[in-house]
């Protein structure tokens, strides 16, 4: 299984996303931007020039060079995370614009929502420019911090404590969702 996280704008979730998604899958984890991925996920990530490869989790920062569309295209899903933000919006359909051509299995995520209604509204605004999308959400969380700085996915930071499944429950059985999209095609 290949999959991809990609948006061109930053800040929007691909790293934390494609480092949950890798360790709790097994895959190695590679990326074209620099970020602590190597240090987080030691001997299982790589940051440098993409090479394909499978049962990998592709994290493509900022932009869509030919070597990021050979990969992508060789994907079983791309994952475009959005946060809710106008200029996330438009990056965000940019980005599909680039893609959609090469692969059309397209997985929207729109992160760090803070109510329902975000989420609805940045769903119904990309999909009036495109058909046949999936959408998932990720509210707003420490916990992808927190994946950041520890090292720990967002699965075993949820397990970690009766404290943290209480104060991680939405997001992390969003984030389930998503990871059970990859669990159901091995």
């Amino acid at each position: 299984m290949i999959i991809s996280v990609i948006n061109k704008k930053g800040g929007v979730g691909k790293t934390p996303i494609s480092f949950s998604l890798a360790k709790d899958l097994g895959y190695e984890l590679q990326s074209n931007d620099n970020s602590v991925i190597e240090t987080i996920y030691p001997g299982k990530a790589r940051i440098g020039r993409p090479i394909l490869q499978d049962d990998c989790v592709y994290d493509f920062g900022g932009f869509v060079d030919s070597g990021v569309l050979d990969i992508i295209k060789a994907s079983n899903a791309v994952i475009v995370p959005c946060s809710v933000d106008y200029n996330a919006l438009m990056r965000t359909v940019e980005t599909i614009e680039e893609i959609i051509a090469v692969n059309f299995n397209i997985i929207v995520v729109i992160t760090k929502t803070e109510k329902e209604s975000d989420f609805e509204t940045f769903r119904d605004e990309i999909s009036s420019f495109f058909e046949e999308l999936y959408f998932l959400e990720l509210r707003n969380s420490k916990i992808f911090k927190n994946s950041m700085e520890t090292g720990k996915t967002v699965t075993q930071l949820y397990f970690e404590t009766p404290l943290s499944k209480s104060a991680y429950r939405t997001v992390y059985q969003q984030y389930q969702s998503l990871i059970e999209l990859f669990h159901s095609d091995k």
